[in-house]
């Protein structure tokens, strides 16, 4: 089986295997994991889902008895695997200047960004910015997309966690248009990593005259406005998870100036349909072709 010919839209829920591939889905996190493998491996779906399982009731944040909610609240030191997950996030948020940061629990629950978001008084950010709460949307599914792969022994397969795409071969996937997650805007080619893209425009709430996104800066606490999107494709798929984030944080200019001295292969959608990428996208990615004209490669 070749994944060559796969498509998938990244933060989209769809996915079309190569032929002779098999396909199964599970809601899992919050979101539906669509797994495609060659025929002869379909047996190890099962075994890569139960580990996705195994990882939410670790991680989650959304019950009260998984393993992080509980170190949260004090009642027990992490276990090893988890004591090494938040040390790799930790890692991250040291090397991004801490436009990543999994230390945003309360600051998620002050801005509402799980419900309909609400902007709060600036005495709850403070209070907010100094918890060590922690909160697992931004590297959760990365640290799964990772653990399922590796137990999947073929050749090629190809897993999409709820738009976050881990591929081992190579396939041809789109991203989606920011402002309208149906419409794929940029077709692209890779291999062997992972694709996660953050957008802004995903959920927003507007209060009085201003629009926030549900994508906030842990700098200093603030809500960022909707400004398309930020596409990282990574060896990965828990550093791409995290660095989507962050490199959406830190904003285009800075977000390329960044990702060009790491080396990390980004593509950045802007309101008005420029594209850009960094140096290493132009060689990490190939064949990559806007599909809706009003997206102008600007490189």
């Amino acid at each position: 089986m070749s994944l060559r010919a796969a498509c998938a839209l990244a933060f989209l829920a769809a996915v079309w295997p190569a032929e002779g591939a098999v396909q199964r889905a599970r809601y899992l996190m919050g979101t539906v994991c669509e797994i495609a493998v060659p025929e002869s491996h379909a047996s190890r779906i099962e075994i890569a889902f139960a580990e996705a399982a195994r990882i939410e009731a670790m991680l989650s944040t959304w019950t009260d008895d998984s393993e992080l909610a509980r170190v949260n609240r004090g009642e027990q030191t992490p276990s090893q695997e988890l004591a090494a997950v938040l040390a790799k996030a930790d890692d991250w948020s040291r090397r991004t200047g801490g436009a990543f940061d999994p230390q945003v629990a309360d600051l998620v629950r002050v801005w509402r960004t799980r419900d309909d978001g609400a902007l709060p008084d600036p005495a709850a950010i403070q209070a907010a910015l100094a918890s060590a709460t922690i909160e697992e949307g931004g590297f959760g599914k990365g640290y799964a997309l990772d653990r399922m792969l590796a137990l999947i022994d073929a050749p090629e397969a190809m897993i999409n966690f709820g738009g976050q795409i881990a591929v081992r071969g190579e396939m041809r996937a789109t991203i989606a248009d920011p402002a309208d997650r149906d419409r794929p805007a940029i077709a692209l080619t890779f291999s062997d990593g992972s694709l996660s893209t953050s957008s802004g425009s995903e959920k927003t709430f507007v209060v009085g005259d201003r629009r926030f996104s549900h994508i906030l800066d842990p700098r200093n606490g603030e809500a960022l406005p909707p400004r398309g999107s930020v596409s990282v494709i990574a060896a990965d798929a828990f550093s791409a998870d995290i660095l989507s984030t962050a490199l959406y944080v830190l904003g285009e200019d800075d977000g390329l100036r960044w990702a060009d001295d790491n080396g990390i292969a980004v593509i950045f959608i802007d309101p008005d349909g420029n594209v850009r990428r960094s140096a290493r996208a132009r060689e990490r990615v190939r064949e990559l072709v806007p599909i809706d004209p009003k997206f102008i490669l600007k490189d």
